[in-house]
């Protein structure tokens, strides 16, 4: 299990990535682009903060720990599409043009690259919770 003090500096920096994950969200809201990679950059983000939020909550501690890691991750990355259709609709509907900002054919885009979203998801679950796994038997080796 993570050390206290640990613990409570990556909550700090997490909190303060939020803050800024947010300004950012603000002001990509009003510039006048119709780009998918801005959102899906934007949505990725949020999906990623959302997951290492969950898994500092969670701990490495018990079993399963890898698993978990691979579950959050596959999550995160189901998350992100719905997550960036929701934004791209936010983002037209606050521009209120006579043409949408994001056309249909560029959302059924994002809807079609899933699976994608939810392999690199679950691959950098695995990843993270093997390194948290190498970190914890680092550390019991040491003592």
């Amino acid at each position: 299990m993570n050390k206290p003090a640990e613990t409570n500096k990556s909550r700090t920096w997490l909190k303060l990535s939020g803050l800024l994950l947010g300004i950012v969200v603000l002001v990509w809201l009003p510039v006048e682009e119709s780009s998918q990679v801005g959102v899906l950059v934007i949505a990725g983000l949020v999906c990623t903060w959302g997951a290492i939020w969950l898994l500092l909550r969670i701990g490495y501690s018990g079993k399963h720990t890898l698993l978990r890691h691979i579950v959050i991750g596959g999550g995160a990355g189901l998350l992100l599409v719905p997550l960036a259709i929701l934004l791209m609709a936010i983002k037209t509907g606050i521009h209120g043009h006579g043409t949408p900002d994001y056309t249909i054919d560029q959302m059924q885009a994002v809807l079609s690259r899933i699976p994608f979203f939810v392999l690199g998801g679950a691959l950098l679950g695995a990843g993270s919770g093997l390194l948290g796994i190498a970190k914890k038997n680092q550390a019991q080796e040491g003592h």
